[in-house]
C-alpha cells in the first residue's frame, strides 16, 4: 500500500511539473546551422557506441549491428555515423568502419572550430587509417589521413598530431623492408 501512495505522489510532481515557461523576450527558433543532428536509430539494425570526447562532450558512434561470421562481405554498406552532444556539430559519417575510436584535438588551425581524429574500427588486423577531420563551414572536412598501427603503445591515437615549428604534423605508421617507421605528414589546413 505504501508503495501506490509514492507512486501516486510522483506521479503527480511530474504532472504538476509540466506548466509553461513564461520568458520576458520573444521565443526565436534556432536556424538550421545551431540545430544538432539527431540521431535516428533502428534498434533492431543498429546500436550505439558512446565516446567521451572531453569531460563534458560526447560523441555517439551508431553503426550497423553485426551478422553472425561477417568479416566485411555480409552487409552492402559498413557505414557509421557520429553524433555530438550537447554541441550543435553536424553529423560525421565515415564508410568502410565497424566502429571508431576518437579523439578530440580543440582548435589547433585557430578558426574557432574544433579538429577530430577518427580512427575506424575494422574486422581484424592491428592496422588502420588515422583521419583527420575539421569542421569548416558546418561540415566535417577530412584534411589528412595516413595508416596507423594501433597495437603498438608508442603513438595512441591521442598522441597522432604533434607540434611543428611550421604548425602541425601527423604521426603515420608503415611498413618498409620489414621495418616499422613512423612519418610525420604535415597538416595544412
Amino acid at each position: 500500500m505504501k508503495n501506490i501512495w509514492i507512486c501516486l505522489l510522483t506521479l503527480m510532481v511530474l504532472v504538476a511539473c509540466r506548466g509553461k515557461v513564461k520568458t520576458d523576450g520573444a521565443v526565436t527558433k534556432p536556424s538550421v546551422a545551431e540545430v544538432p543532428a539527431r540521431p535516428k536509430v533502428d534498434w533492431k539494425k543498429q546500436s550505439v557506441d558512446t565516446i567521451l570526447l572531453t569531460p563534458a562532450d560526447t560523441a555517439f558512434v551508431v553503426r550497423n549491428k553485426l551478422v553472425d561470421d561477417d568479416m566485411g562481405d555480409k552487409q552492402k554498406s559498413y557505414l557509421i555515423n557520429v553524433f555530438f552532444a550537447p554541441k550543435n556539430w553536424p553529423m560525421l559519417s565515415f564508410d568502410k568502419a565497424v566502429g571508431a575510436h576518437l579523439v578530440w584535438l580543440g582548435d589547433l588551425d585557430g578558426d574557432g572550430q574544433p579538429e577530430l581524429l577518427l580512427r575506424p574500427e575494422w574486422f581484424s588486423s592491428c592496422w588502420s587509417t588515422v583521419n583527420l577531420f575539421s569542421l569548416k563551414h558546418n561540415s566535417w572536412k577530412l584534411v589528412k589521413t595516413g595508416s596507423m598501427y594501433f597495437c603498438s603503445d608508442q603513438y595512441p591515437l591521442a598522441k597522432r598530431v604533434i607540434k611543428t615549428g611550421q604548425g602541425y604534423a601527423l604521426l603515420t605508421d608503415s611498413l618498409t623492408d620489414d621495418k616499422f617507421i613512423v612519418l610525420k605528414k604535415e597538416i595544412k589546413f
